[in-house]
C-alpha cells in the first residue's frame, strides 16, 4: 500500500472519529452558534464543502446561501440537505475578481482543497500536512462576495473556510459585513494579517477566536485587531488552526 493510501485511510478513520465528536458536541455547538444566528437570518457559507456547517445554520432556523466549487461535496449538499427550501446553492469560488481560477484538489481529502499555493506550502513545510499532495487541479469560476450580496442581500452572518484563501475572498467586498468569521493558521500569519487589515478597510470591527474545531470564544472580551494579532502571535504553537469572529461596531 503506497503512502497516499495510507492516507486516506488515515483520513477516512480521522473523519469517523470528528463525525462522533461533532455528533457529542452539537448542541454545544448550535448554542455557540446561536450568538451569531438567529431563526430567519440570512447565512453565507463561503466554502460548504459537503455542508456540516449548513447543517447546523438549517438546524438553527436561518436561510443559507452555500458556495462550493467541486462538484462532488455539491452533490452531497444536495443529496442532504436540496429538499429544505432554506437553503440555496452556488457552485462556484469566490475571489478578488470575476474569472476563473485554478482549485488544487488534495489527494487525500476534499476539505483541504485550496485555490492557494502559498498556504499548500506553508503547511506542507509546517508538518500539519507534511507528506499530502495537491496534485490535481480543476477550473473553477470565480465570483466577487459582492455579486452573491447584490444577488441574495446582506447576510447577518457569513462564514469562510476557504484553506488559505479568506483575504481574496475578503477583497471581492465593497461593503463591510455586520458580522461573519474566516480561517486563521497560526504558521499563514501574514495572510491572517492581510485579512484584518482588508477588513480595517471596510469598517471597525472587534474579534474573538476559537482554538482548533472547540465552539468557545477564547478571549473573554472582544478586542481590537492589534490586540489580536498580539495575542496569536505569543500562541507556543507551530501549527494551529481556528476561526477568527469580527463585529462591526
Amino acid at each position: 500500500m503506497d503512502l497516499q493510501s495510507l492516507l486516506r485511510m488515515y483520513s477516512k478513520v480521522r473523519r469517523v472519529f470528528k463525525v462522533t465528536r461533532k455528533s457529542f458536541i452539537r448542541s454545544e455547538t448550535l448554542s455557540f452558534l446561536s450568538q451569531f444566528i438567529s431563526p430567519g437570518n440570512l447565512v453565507f457559507d463561503i466554502g460548504a464543502n459537503v455542508g456540516d456547517y449548513t447543517s447546523l445554520c438549517l438546524e438553527l432556523g436561518a436561510r443559507v446561501m452555500a458556495v462550493e466549487p467541486q462538484p462532488d461535496c455539491v452533490k452531497s449538499i444536495l443529496s442532504r440537505f436540496g429538499q429544505n427550501s432554506n437553503l440555496v446553492v452556488e457552485i462556484t469560488a469566490l475571489g478578488a475578481h470575476r474569472g476563473v481560477g485554478l482549485l488544487y484538489l488534495s489527494d487525500v481529502r476534499s476539505p483541504i482543497s485550496s485555490m492557494s499555493t502559498d498556504w499548500i506550502k506553508t503547511v506542507k513545510e509546517s508538518g500539519r500536512f507534511k507528506r499530502f499532495e495537491w496534485r490535481q487541479t480543476q477550473k473553477v469560476k470565480i465570483e466577487r462576495l459582492e455579486d452573491l450580496i447584490k444577488k441574495y442581500d446582506l447576510p447577518d452572518f457569513c462564514k469562510i473556510d476557504v484553506e488559505g484563501y479568506d483575504h481574496e475572498v475578503l477583497c471581492g467586498l465593497d461593503s463591510p459585513l455586520g458580522s461573519l468569521s474566516f480561517e486563521y493558521h497560526i504558521e499563514f500569519f501574514s495572510k491572517l494579517e492581510s485579512c484584518l487589515f482588508r477588513l480595517s478597510e471596510l469598517g471597525v470591527y472587534t474579534y474573538n477566536y476559537t482554538v482548533g474545531e472547540t465552539p468557545r470564544l477564547h478571549l473573554p472580551s472582544w478586542v481590537d485587531s492589534s490586540e489580536l494579532l498580539d495575542i496569536l502571535s505569543k500562541l507556543p504553537y507551530r501549527s494551529l488552526q481556528g476561526d477568527i469572529y469580527a463585529k462591526l461596531k
